[in-house]
């Protein structure tokens, strides 16, 4: 009986944690870039694009090669964490190409003024003629599916979308990291209880859903007239791609480890979380007819299926860039400027 309190107790106190930390974190992720970008505008001050083109032209010079030699570092890092086996740098690195998203939320009409700065790495993308930066919009489709019908019934939910997103991704993976502490506590090799029942890898779920949503914040920045806001897609897709990758790594190492309770796991649980079975085959053929497997077991076959299902992503968010849609102003009004559509425009 003092056992099951006990244990009733604990299972309490981790639930009021997660909730606190979750709530916490949410309000962090948008508060501290408005805080951040106030302080750094004092070093790193707006230049209007239009009005002062000498000065962006001048201060890109310096900024360009920074920006490649960020991302040379940020690729490097990804890439000895995969041939290395050191997830933790591959980890870091894909988390360095998403941290300059926060930029975003510091609205100005140059995009490296104030917290914008973070954005220095996205520069080798930043070019209007190519628009690299939305070889990733393929990303933005459950945000469509999810905004249009309320939109046609005259509810503006984009906004909430993304507030859902970012505090869904920081609970599941704030109640996964206790989970894993938990059964590390108990030294068990393959944790397989509480929210690892319904997912194998809690945390980089959380991460990826949290960084939807900041992707949506991102694109939904107004911008003064003169400014750009391309939205980070492809930062975001990336990333995700990259955590997903080191998720299947971290697997074939604890087959390995621990091969039977690991197997028997794995059987029951899903990937990242549970969908129709006919969605999974379609979400696995490309593994299927590349590798003529169900899943990549070595650091080549990784590489190679990674670089097959960037290709893929791609392609498919070429129609976005090649067709402008949306058109003009891109994601951070859609729907609301589409003419003819009920609903109020919302200033953003």
């Amino acid at each position: 009986m003092e056992l099951a309190r006990s244990r009733t107790g604990l299972l309490a106190g981790i639930s009021v944690l997660a909730v606190v930390f979750t709530l916490a974190l949410t309000f962090a992720t948008l508060q501290l870039p408005v805080i951040l970008g106030n302080w750094l505008s004092n070093y790193f001050p707006d230049i209007h694009p239009v009005i002062e083109p000498e000065r962006v032209a001048e201060f890109m010079v310096v900024a360009r090669p920074v920006g490649y030699a960020c991302l040379a570092v940020i690729a490097v890092l990804i890439v000895i964490g995969f041939v290395t086996g050191k997830r933790k740098l591959s980890i870091f690195g894909s988390f360095a190409f998403f941290l300059p998203t926060f930029g975003y939320f510091f609205a100005s009409m140059f995009f490296l003024a104030g917290l914008g700065i973070l954005r220095v790495p996205f520069v080798p993308f930043w070019d209007p003629s190519t628009n690299l930066m939305n070889f990733g919009d393929i990303s933005y489709l459950p945000y469509m599916a999810l905004v249009y019908p309320f939109w046609l019934g005259g509810i503006d939910i984009r906004e909430v979308i993304s507030w859902l997103a970012i505090g869904i991704g920081l609970f599941i993976f704030v109640l996964g990291t206790i989970t894993w502490f938990y059964g590390r506590l108990q030294r068990r090799k393959t944790v397989d209880f509480w929210i690892y029942r319904h997912s194998r890898h809690p945390q980089y779920l959380g991460f990826i859903i949290w960084s939807y949503g900041v992707m949506l914040f991102a694109a939904q920045q107004w911008v003064p007239m003169g400014g750009s806001n391309p939205g980070a897609s492809l930062p975001w897709l990336l990333t995700s791609l990259v955590i997903v990758w080191i998720a299947l790594a971290e697997e074939n190492k604890m087959r390995k480890e621990d091969r039977e309770a690991y197997l028997q796991y794995r059987a029951h649980a899903p990937f990242m979380f549970r969908v129709p079975t006919f969605v999974s085959a379609v979400l696995t053929l490309p593994i299927k007819l590349l590798l003529k497997k169900s899943r990549p077991e070595t650091g080549k076959e990784l590489v190679a299926t990674f670089a097959v299902y960037t290709t893929l992503l791609i392609l498919l968010s070429s129609p976005f860039v090649f067709l402008d849609w949306p058109p003009g102003i891109g994601w951070s009004h859609w729907p609301g400027f589409i003419p003819g559509l009920p609903g109020p425009i919302m200033n953003l």
